[in-house]
C-alpha cells in the first residue's frame, strides 16, 4: 500500500519535471528566434537602410507635390497681372488715341463756325433834369441771349461732308456741332463728319427726318461720350437744376435762318419709351406734350414761357445713358420761338 502511494507521488513529480522541462524548451526556443532574428538584423543592416529609403521617398512625394503646385500658382498670378496690364493699356491707349483724333476733327472744322454774342438792344435811359450819374466802375453791357450772331461758312461744311444739314448750338453746355442727315440711324454712329471711322461718330438727324426740320417733333442723336464731347454733357442739365435757366436756349443754324429753340423738358427714360413715337394733329400733340412734360426733371422750368396752345415744333436730343450698350437714355427737349437772319 506504502509502495503504490510512493510511485504514484513518483509519477507525479516526473509528470511536474516533464511540465517544467517543456517550459523551459519553449523559453530556449523563443531565445533563440529572438537571437536570429538580431542577428539577421545585424548581419543585412542594407535591407533596412533599403526599406528606410522608400519610406522617406513615398512620405516626400506629397510634399514634392505641393511644392510644385505653389511654384505654379506663385508664377501664375504674376503673369495673369502682366498680361491684363498689357491688355487693359492698350485698350485704354485705343480709347486715348480715338478720343484725340475726333477732339481734333472736330476742333478743326470750328474754324468754319464763328459765335459771337450780340450786346442786348435797350431803350437809352432818361436822366431826370438836375441830376447828374456818377458811375465808380463801367457797367457791364448786357448780352442778347435771345440773338446770338453765328458766322458759319456753309459751304466749307458741305463740301466736307454732302450730309451736312444744320449746325446745332447748345450755349449753357458748350455744345456746338455739325449735324448730319442720316440714311438709317446706323451710318454715323462710328464715323466722323469727315468719314472717319471713329467710337465718337456724328451728330446726326433721324433717318425718319428725310433731312428736314419741318415737323412736329424732330429727333438729333449724339454720342454720350466719356470726355464730354459729342452730347456728353447733356446730362449735367440733371446735376444743375440751374443750369438751364441760365441759358435755356438751343439754336438750330441753317442758311435760311436761325431758329431758336427754348428748353421745356429734359429726363431719363429708356428707348423703349413712347416718347419716340410719332404723333398726328393736335390731339396727339397735346397727348405727347402732356407725356414728356410729366417724364421731366426740368423742376424750374418757367411754366408760361412757351405758348404750347400754338402747337410749336419740337427738337428732341437723344443720347444714351448709363452702362455702355444699356436701353437708358437721355433727352433734352424743346419748342421753337422764333426764326430769324443773322444782322
Amino acid at each position: 500500500m506504502e509502495d503504490k502511494n510512493l510511485d504514484q507521488k513518483l509519477s507525479e513529480n516526473h509528470s511536474e519535471e516533464t511540465k517544467v522541462l517543456d517550459r523551459n524548451l519553449e523559453v530556449d526556443a523563443i531565445t533563440e528566434s529572438g537571437a536570429s532574428e538580431v542577428d539577421t538584423a545585424q548581419e543585412n543592416p542594407k535591407d533596412i537602410g533599403e526599406n528606410g529609403e522608400k519610406a522617406e521617398k513615398a512620405a516626400d512625394k506629397p510634399k514634392s507635390k505641393r511644392k510644385k503646385k505653389q511654384s505654379f500658382i506663385h508664377y501664375l498670378i504674376p503673369t495673369v497681372l502682366f498680361i491684363s496690364m498689357i491688355v487693359f493699356g492698350g485698350l485704354f491707349l485705343r480709347d486715348f488715341l480715338e478720343y484725340r483724333a475726333a477732339e481734333d476733327e472736330y476742333a478743326s472744322l470750328q474754324d468754319h463756325i464763328v459765335i459771337s454774342e450780340e450786346p442786348k438792344k435797350e431803350a437809352p435811359k432818361k436822366e431826370k433834369a438836375g441830376e447828374e450819374e456818377f458811375d465808380d466802375e463801367p457797367e457791364e453791357e448786357p448780352v442778347d441771349l435771345l440773338h446770338p450772331h453765328f458766322q458759319i461758312d456753309y459751304g466749307a461744311l458741305s463740301g466736307v461732308n454732302a450730309d451736312f444739314t444744320a449746325v446745332l448750338h447748345v450755349p449753357a453746355l458748350s455744345i456746338t456741332y455739325p449735324v448730319v442727315k442720316s440714311k438709317d440711324n446706323e451710318e454715323y454712329l462710328h464715323r466722323t463728319f469727315e468719314g472717319k471711322a471713329n467710337f465718337a461718330g456724328s451728330i446726326f438727324l433721324d433717318a425718319n427726318a428725310k433731312g428736314s426740320y419741318d415737323h412736329k417733333n424732330t429727333f438729333i442723336f449724339g454720342h454720350n461720350m466719356k470726355n464730354g464731347t459729342m452730347f456728353g454733357k447733356l446730362k449735367y442739365f440733371l446735376r444743375d437744376d440751374q443750369l438751364a435757366n441760365s441759358n435755356p436756349y438751343v439754336f438750330l443754324c441753317r442758311p435760311e435762318g436761325i431758329t431758336r429753340y427754348r428748353i421745356f423738358s429734359y429726363y431719363l427714360t429708356t428707348v423703349e419709351s413712347p416718347i419716340y413715337n410719332d404723333f398726328e394733329g393736335d390731339k396727339g400733340y397735346d397727348q405727347y406734350l402732356s407725356l414728356v412734360q410729366r417724364l421731366s426733371s426740368y423742376r424750374n422750368y418757367p411754366k408760361d414761357s412757351i405758348d404750347f396752345s400754338q402747337r410749336p415744333d419740337i427738337i428732341t436730343l437723344s443720347t444714351c445713358s448709363g452702362p455702355s450698350g444699356g436701353n437708358q437714355r437721355f433727352i433734352v427737349q424743346a419748342a421753337l420761338e422764333e426764326v430769324y437772319q443773322n444782322g
